[in-house]
């Protein structure tokens, strides 16, 4: 069963009658040439007329000069052509001769289409519109201004990271060849002090060398590579062997398959060894060994590297390959945050991935990418 209208005849009509006084609008009916014959509250109180007064007023009467001509000659043509116009902004004038700026939309009405017996206006309030659309596009320009600024910044910052990182190279080489002639020559108390200098040109290296990554990378030239086909396990044992150098008191285990061929760039695959191994060595628990395992099917090769201590809390491992993020939480650990961005950028450039495990009993990071050699 349809619902029942509970509302009779006159009901309907009070409740028109209210809706249309005490609209938050202004209504305005005229006759087809637009002369008013009735306008709600809300029009009055804009135009300052009284009900009496309104009666006999052509609409345009309401309008400031430059709205009547171009209500006259543009919108009542308009009107009659195609029986409705809107979004119309408008300036009504008040007796006192205060302007307020309304949207208009008018629509032709009648028993016959070709010829209309009244028009009705709706007026809408625009002044609190138009404010908000002013602030929307001072808010876009002090957002675009801000947004150059910040881009010009940055660009700034990354080209001198780029110049520091590369001018620091030379003396670093210096630091590094000094320490490897004093190795075999210094006393064995000093023998120490030697190897410290060796552990800390090693790292520096590495920070070095991320930080020019990081540099090429958000500057758009991206992880470059030089791929050829490798024999991957020699490369692999010369980076545990330079880091064993630099920490004698860690061991470092290597499980591989043999004769690997890996089609890639083997000083790219190097550095990401590099990184995760030393990662490995500072975040790992002291004592317990780094194990790197490397394997090699049909389809894909793998490349692991293991350590046991504390797992990386699971918020902080969806964010361990962004840059600057730290892993440790000693200062003395933390290091710049770019390794394992560099790290995940490489494996990205060899069409690989980069991933994290981290739980009670171990922390694996395990890079992985198609092994097919190219003929």
């Amino acid at each position: 069963m349809e619902p029942q209208n509970n509302l009779n005849g006159h009901q309907l009509q009070e409740s028109f009658e209210d809706f249309f006084e005490k609209s938050l609008c202004g209504f305005i009916v005229t006759n087809a040439k637009g002369i008013i014959v009735r306008g709600n509250e809300k029009v009055i109180q804009w135009s300052g007329y009284s009900n009496e007064e309104l009666k006999n007023k052509r609409f345009s009467d309401l309008l400031s000069i430059g709205g009547k001509v171009y209500y006259e000659t543009h919108l009542f043509p308009l009107l009659r052509m195609q029986g409705f116009f809107d979004e119309v902004m408008l300036e009504i004038v008040h007796t006192s001769g205060t302007k307020m700026q309304v949207l208009v939309n008018a629509l032709e009405r009648g028993f016959d289409k070709d010829n209309p017996q009244f028009i009705r206006f709706i007026l809408l309030k625009s002044s609190d519109r138009l404010q908000y659309e002013q602030n929307l596009k001072l808010a876009k320009i002090e957002t675009d201004i801000e947004l150059a600024t910040q881009k010009t910044n940055v660009l700034l910052r990354e080209q001198l990271i780029a110049v520091l990182g590369h001018d620091l190279r030379n003396p670093l080489s210096s630091i590094m060849m000094a320490a490897s002639l004093l190795t075999n020559s210094v006393a064995e108390d000093d023998k120490k002090l030697v190897s410290v200098i060796n552990q800390s040109s090693v790292r520096m290296q590495e920070l070095i060398n991320n930080i020019l990554d990081f540099a090429r990378t958000r500057l758009g030239e991206g992880i470059i590579l030089k791929k050829e086909n490798v024999l991957i396990i020699p490369v692999i044992e010369q980076v545990i062997n330079e880091l064993a150098l630099s920490f004698p008191q860690r061991k470092i285990n290597l499980t591989c398959d043999n004769n690997i061929v890996v089609y890639c760039d083997p000083n790219r695959i190097a550095q990401l060894l590099s990184n995760l191994v030393s990662n490995a060595l500072t975040h790992g628990e002291k004592g317990t060994p780094i194990s790197v395992t490397v394997h090699q099917d049909e389809h894909s090769f793998e490349l692991a590297v293991i350590n046991k201590g504390e797992p990386i809390p699971a918020d902080m491992q969806q964010h361990l390959f962004e840059p600057f993020t730290k892993e440790g939480k000693r200062p003395s650990q933390q290091g710049l945050g770019l390794g394992l961005y560099i790290c995940a950028e490489t494996a990205r450039a060899h069409d690989g991935s980069l991933t994290c495990t981290s739980n009670e009993s171990e922390t694996c990071f395990r890079f992985q990418m198609e092994s097919k050699p190219v003929d």
